[in-house]
């Protein structure tokens, strides 16, 4: 589902690479159908200020609500499970999924993260998508909620991705993500912390002075965009 993946390649970091194919995400968001005309509308809106707004301000606006901001967090386990043990061995288990299907982490972020989850989902057919999707839809709900609060357009991804579940989201998980968090700024003790998490989880080239450290550019790779442009 390629839809999955351009959502997923929206929640990473702004790049030039962000400008220059927000059409061509808009037209594989519209090709595929599997969002509605409302949700797909929503999300041209997002594009179109990614398309048309400088991009050191979008990168700003990312990084104040997913980076400085625990209740936005992309790594979906942290508004579950926190800092306990259970997250950790949550990490191994949804690497270990990965894994299975060929997928690598990139250097600098763990298996939480929910453009890498996106990423893996797309690989799938479409009633496991929705499966997996169910699991974590509360956490997802929680951030869209979160977002609309903020008056910010990344919400219509998180609403998109919900979209795609079908079914209602659990009430009551839905509370306790919604009660955990205060919405606060990390402090630069908690970033610190955030990067140490990171790099710990995996010791490769690119986590060292022989590798680089891609990030959306090897989601735009993995998604064959230059295939898509050729007509699949």
């Amino acid at each position: 589902m390629k839809s999955l993946k351009v959502l997923g390649f929206l929640l990473t970091y702004p790049t030039d690479n962000h400008k220059t194919y927000a059409k061509e995400n808009l037209r594989i968001l519209k090709d595929e159908g599997v969002l509605s005309s409302e949700n797909v509308t929503t999300l041209k809106t997002l594009l179109d200020w990614i398309e048309l707004t400088d991009l050191l301000d979008v990168q700003e606006e990312y990084v104040s609500l997913f980076d400085r901001t625990p209740s936005l967090s992309l790594h979906m386990f942290e508004h579950v499970h926190g800092d306990s043990r259970d997250r950790g061995q949550a990490m191994v288990d949804l690497n270990d999924l990965y894994v299975s299907k060929g997928m690598e982490l990139s250097c600098h972020e763990t298996p939480d993260y929910l453009p890498m989850f996106l990423e893996y989902l797309s690989t799938l057919e479409i009633d496991e998508i929705k499966k997996d999707l169910l699991d974590v839809s509360h956490v997802l709900s929680a951030l869209e909620k979160r977002l609309e609060n903020r008056d910010s357009l990344y919400k219509a991804v998180f609403k998109s991705i919900v979209s795609i579940v079908d079914e209602k989201v659990d009430e009551k998980k839905l509370k306790e993500v919604l009660d955990k968090s205060q919405g606060d700024a990390y402090s630069f003790e908690e970033l610190d912390k955030e990067w140490e998490e990171q790099f710990a989880f995996e010791n490769s080239a690119q986590t060292t002075s022989q590798g680089g450290c891609p990030k959306a550019e090897d989601m735009l790779a993995r998604m064959g965009i230059n295939d898509i442009r050729k007509g699949m």
